[in-house]
């Protein structure tokens, strides 16, 4: 059966797309690990986690309970994942500190899981409506997860109306990227498309201080190790790349220089290319975005509000242009936030800034459960009026950016982040989060992700999931984060919020399916 993306998503593709989600398996090299060291990109989502923000993210997934034999759905969900935990290692990793700071810090194994702490229980009160399970989802995500355990949870919320019931999986980003939710969800659900490994390992003895002082002193002293061989990676990719533009150094300066200062070096990259192409271009836009009003001294007071769009006329609007799907999510986003805007200080006159997050997973990663992603920023049309003309910008900046992107190195991003120090990053990540909005160096305006999901809906207990909203969360500054994956032929297209900087977020859902419809009547025509 043809998947409902189509073949959309492999064309122009820019941000998040999980291995399982385009492969539907993926195998875990390393199961019998104990131990995974973090990197500088995984201390920075960890150094999130403040008076002011919080650094994980979470999933619901929503199911009709009104058939079928009624059950305890919390002892069957503690029961699928007692069984499932050998194939979740994950579940059992808690942060481990690096005696005297001397290395990064790693995720360890630990024999002691409470799965009763874990895995817990939540009616809504009634009428049970929407309005009760946000107030119940948002109190929980305000709250940080414990650092003393593994860093996740998973709540089974009832007393919704009509006999449904929602699992929330609530994850840090220190650990992951978001792709890994669904992977969880998938290899607990009945028929996960992986082998299942039906006994776990001995566990291993959680190290003493002495062990990992030891440990941490080998891993310094293989830095420079690692950093000649990375720079030896570094000059056979340039090789590589010799023979398809001119001078490759030239061109991947261009598009590692941030905003207004690359761009004298893409132009002159360009203009040794000997045509009038100019596919060299900095991965950051400007250094200089537009301010907006949801870019402010961000709080905790964040929420979610999402609308179920068919993907067939995602298809249909994108194909107005010879676009794909992501390219409707880009111009729909844009053209709704231009609406919004009119009533919350106007849209600029400069296009708005969003950051993508695109995955480097190419299935031969040796660490599945990690942060595998890195950033793209492109402008979206939130300055034209013109919703066929959004269409048409919004194709044109992602298919940039992904040209952009294949022209740098990022396979080897997660090994060069690992150098970083994780003390550096997480005082100037912590630092950044204190500051009042005005003076917060702000790159980009929100983020947004579109993630391929399964053509078929897995099950729980015989029971599919009906819906599946992404919760995501917010960097300091950023108060609004747009994100959906599809299920089946739809898709929910989540917009993450902070309600301190976004007056009337209520009415954005409608906003959204308001400028989808714009283009489908153009379908029409």
């Amino acid at each position: 059966m043809p998947h409902p993306l189509g073949s959309d998503v492999n064309r122009g593709q820019v941000w998040l797309l999980s291995c399982w989600s385009r492969s539907g398996r993926q195998t875990n090299k390393r199961k019998g690990a104990s131990m995974q060291q973090l990197t500088g990109l995984d201390e920075m989502f960890l150094s999130l986690d403040t008076r002011r923000s919080t650094g994980h993210a979470a999933a619901l997934a929503y199911f009709d309970g009104s058939s079928g034999e009624p059950r305890d759905e919390l002892a069957f969900l503690r029961q699928r994942i007692a069984e499932r935990l050998p194939n979740l290692p994950l579940f059992r990793w808690k942060l481990h500190d690096m005696p005297l700071g001397i290395d990064q810090r790693y995720w360890v194994t630990t024999p002691d899981l409470d799965l009763d702490y874990h895995v817990t229980g939540i009616k809504l009160r009634a009428p049970g409506g929407e309005k009760e399970l946000e107030r119940t989802v948002d109190r929980i995500m305000r709250e940080h997860l414990d650092r003393d355990r593994p860093m996740w949870r998973m709540y089974v919320i009832t007393g919704l109306a009509d006999g449904r019931y929602c699992y929330l999986l609530k994850l840090t980003h220190g650990l992951a990227d978001g792709s890994v939710i669904w992977a969880v969800y998938e290899l607990l659900s009945d028929d996960p498309a992986e082998p299942l490994v039906t006994a776990e390992e001995e566990l291993p003895t959680p190290p003493n201080r002495l062990g990992m002082l030891a440990k941490g002193t080998v891993g310094l002293a293989r830095k420079p190790v690692e950093i000649v061989k990375l720079q030896a990676e570094l000059a056979k990719w340039a090789k590589s790349k010799g023979g398809k533009q001119p001078s490759p150094v030239l061109s991947t300066a261009a598009r590692l220089l941030p905003g207004e200062l690359g761009k004298p070096v893409a132009k002159l990259a360009n203009r040794l290319r000997g045509d009038d192409s100019t596919d060299v271009a900095s991965l950051m836009p400007t250094l200089r975005p537009p301010k907006v009003v949801f870019n402010g001294t961000s709080t905790t007071d964040v929420t979610n509000v999402h609308v179920r769009l068919k993907i067939a006329e995602l298809r249909k609007a994108g194909k107005l242009v010879g676009g794909t799907i992501n390219d409707a999510v880009l111009a729909i986003t844009a053209g709704a936030l231009r609406k919004y805007l009119a009533d919350h200080g106007g849209a600029p006159e400069r296009p708005l800034i969003t950051a993508a997050p695109i995955s480097w997973r190419n299935g031969t990663e040796t660490e599945r459960w990690a942060n595998q992603i890195w950033m793209l920023f492109m402008p979206i049309p939130t300055h034209l009026d013109d919703p066929l003309e959004r269409l048409k910008y919004a194709r044109a900046a992602a298919n940039q950016a992904k040209l952009d992107w294949d022209g740098v190195p990022g396979h080897l991003l997660r090994r060069i982040s690992a150098l970083v120090p994780g003390a550096l990053v997480t005082t100037s990540a912590q630092i950044l989060s204190y500051l009042p909005g005005a003076l917060n160096p702000q790159i980009y305006n929100l983020s947004i992700s579109n993630v391929r999901g399964p053509a078929k809906s897995p099950t729980f207990g015989g029971r599919e999931i009906e819906n599946y909203v992404v919760y995501g969360f917010l960097p300091p500054g950023i108060g609004l984060l747009v994100a959906g994956q599809s299920l089946g032929d739809h898709i929910s297209l989540c917009t993450t919020l902070c309600r301190d900087l976004m007056p009337g977020y209520e009415k954005l859902p409608g906003l959204l399916q308001e400028s989808l419809d714009e283009l489908l009547e153009l379908a029409q025509d």
